[in-house]
């Protein structure tokens, strides 16, 4: 069993102002170079097929796909020696977090080491980031900032809490389409399974930031104008991770809706990449890990009756629902 770190809520702040572009291999043409020799794009969703609010600046091609195919190796020189800075880091608490159903080592979740910072990969996806900041619209940017305080916080469980109705409701923002019916007040024990799950989830995924330390994408590329500065590094995306761990463990609970979920999941995700925040690499990781995460929740013991308990309340509720639209 383990333990977690108190959320800070995101602040924007205003970046530097860009400096003259220096002449890089634009985003696009790996995009385009991936597409035509490989035809991954023909064979496989695409990032805009994927997103459901953010297609007008999600590519053609599954990005994630792109850039994990480039060389992630490190080229050498200053770069490599920038990591988060530990006096920034405000998550602490989080690694000392009692997990609920799993009592696995962090090593059982196999993610790969981030791109160098000097590789070719990090290279791109910087440029990506940079290209999605001049691409972004008001609205873009609205978007992310109502997706960018979807969290959910272990420690914030007192109900008088003035954050804790934000931090409750975040754990059914990825099923939200379902209907009015999929709230918190109606989903008890849902809402308490979800809290359990999100807290295992937590630990795990900020085990991994404290281990990899990465450097956040301004922190190599000061033309980014990030919307935030979070207190915690960069791989892999907490915002990822727990759409994902959502989107899987919901996708198996009612299949039907699986892609949408997934879909949500992926906006999420891609909503840090708009906002300067995440390397396409940490979204990416953030989803592998999901996977493995629910993965490992359908086998522990401890969770099966809690599941069980979860399915048949959305059953019930998502009934009386399609009830009362009849009468």
């Amino acid at each position: 069993m383990h333990l977690m770190y108190p959320t800070v809520n995101a602040n924007c702040c205003a970046g530097p102002v860009p400096a003259p572009r220096r002449k890089t291999k634009p985003a696009a043409f790996f995009l385009l170079l991936f597409a035509l020799v490989t035809g991954a794009a023909a064979q496989a969703q695409s990032s805009q097929e994927k997103s459901v609010v953010y297609k007008a600046v999600s590519p053609a091609t599954d990005h994630y796909k792109v850039y994990g195919a480039l060389d992630a190796s490190a080229k050498g020189g200053e770069l490599e020696k920038i990591a988060f800075p530990a006096k920034d880091f405000r998550r602490g608490a989080y690694l000392k977090m009692r997990t609920v159903y799993l009592d696995l080592p962090v090593a059982a979740f196999k993610i790969k080491p981030y791109p160098a910072n000097s590789s070719a990969q990090t290279r791109a996806e910087l440029d990506f980031l940079l290209e999605l900041q001049e691409k972004r619209t008001a609205l873009d940017k609205a978007r992310t900032d109502t997706m960018a305080i979807v969290y959910y916080d272990p420690f914030t469980v007192n109900p008088n809490d003035p954050d804790y109705s934000r931090n409750v409701n975040s754990l059914f923002y990825v099923g939200r389409n379902l209907g009015p019916w999929f709230k918190p007040e109606q989903l008890p024990v849902t809402s308490r399974v979800l809290q359990h799950v999100i807290q295992d989830a937590t630990y795990y995924f900020f085990s991994f930031k404290a281990q990899f330390n990465r450097a956040r994408p301004y922190h190599l590329e000061p033309r980014l104008q990030n919307m935030e500065a979070p207190g915690h590094a960069s791989y892999p995306s907490g915002h990822s991770s727990a759409s994902h761990v959502h989107a899987y463990l919901l996708g198996h609970i009612l299949p039907e809706y699986k892609e949408q979920f997934l879909s949500n999941a992926y906006d999420m995700a891609f909503s840090r990449e708009i906002r300067g925040v995440h390397y396409p690499s940490d979204s990416e990781a953030g989803r592998a890990f999901a996977e493995q995460f629910v993965a490992q929740l359908l086998k522990s013991k401890k969770f099966k009756a809690d599941l069980e308990a979860m399915k048949a309340e959305i059953a019930k509720v998502k009934g009386q629902y399609a009830l009362s639209l009849q009468k």
